[in-house]
């Protein structure tokens, strides 16, 4: 009896109560499905993958366009032709949770794979450089090892309302320094993806230094578009550990930035380079600080 409810077309919207003849899929009214069960496994998937991505034809385009063409769907989009394409907030998110949920795939959770470690490593080892209480380096699938140290003098250094966080987090640091450092990444992994969010403003606002004639809704379309191509190649070293992935991806990441940027703003080659260079050096920095930050934030989260 359960079942056959299911399959029965309602009489009326459940969004909106409008009327509906059995053969409506959807409501005229608000636009809303008519199948009142809750979604199987494939129904959802291909809601999010038709609707939230529009790959009917659309994602296919706009990933050829995005990887392929460096800066051609930026200037779709300012042109107006946006149907044609996944909308750029979309591509974002839909690319940095692929990266992000690659990442999480890989063995141990917060463990890091191919070069992506290395981005890792610097910052976490500028945040417990001058401190004592050290962990066991811990072993990447690179080979690499991250080290974590946590001094409890650094309780004197912070603001009074931080400091029993502080002490929690150096008694765990104590006790388990391989369990702190392994949850220490994990926390560095889940806040990762909001930090790129966070930074895409101070991005924009460099490109806007840059190219003042531009609005700032149109440098922030860009920035869109190039952290989308950004987060695909990261899945690629992720996913491919040949030796040579890290720096063929880092060349063209660089190669790709430069001729999105020659292609949406028009400069010459050279002009486009000259402004280039220090875009890269302060996102560069901006990113670095990012991670460092992360870093004291995982760190302080075992507590």
């Amino acid at each position: 009896m359960s079942s056959a409810t299911h399959t029965l077309a309602p009489s009326h919207c459940p969004n909106c109560a409008q009327d509906l003849d059995p053969q409506d899929r959807f409501c005229r009214h608000c636009g809303q499905d008519t199948a009142n069960h809750p979604p199987t496994l494939f129904e959802f998937v291909h809601e999010f993958v038709a609707h939230y991505v529009a790959a009917e034809g659309k994602l296919w385009k706009s990933l050829a366009g995005l990887m392929f063409r460096p800066g051609f769907l930026t200037r779709e989009y300012l042109a107006g032709r946006k149907q044609r394409y996944v909308l750029p907030l979309r591509l974002l998110l839909t690319f940095g949770l692929l990266f992000f949920f690659t990442l999480k795939l890989m063995p141990s959770g917060a463990e890091v794979h191919g070069g992506v470690a290395e981005s890792l490593e610097a910052p976490a080892a500028s945040a417990s450089s001058a401190s004592s209480t050290s962990a066991p380096p811990l072993r990447l699938p690179t080979g690499k090892h991250v080290n974590f140290k946590l001094s409890p003098d650094v309780v004197d250094s912070v603001p009074p309302f931080a400091q029993d966080r502080v002490r929690r987090a150096v008694a765990r640091w104590q006790q388990d320094p391989e369990g702190a450092t392994r949850s220490t990444l994990s926390a560095m992994l889940a806040w990762a993806p909001y930090a790129v969010l966070a930074s895409l403003p101070f991005f924009t606002a460099l490109l806007k230094l840059l190219y003042r004639q531009q609005p700032y809704g149109a440098h922030f379309v860009f920035a869109l578009h190039l952290h989308a191509a950004w987060y695909l190649m990261l899945t690629f070293l992720v996913l491919v550990s040949w030796e040579w992935t890290p720096a063929v991806v880092a060349l063209w990441a660089s190669v790709y930035a430069w001729m999105a940027l020659r292609r949406v703003y028009g400069k010459s080659w050279l002009g486009t380079l000259l402004r280039a260079v220090p875009l890269c050096v302060a996102h560069s920095l901006l990113i670095a600080n990012g991670f460092l930050l992360l870093a004291v934030t995982g760190a302080l989260s075992v507590g």
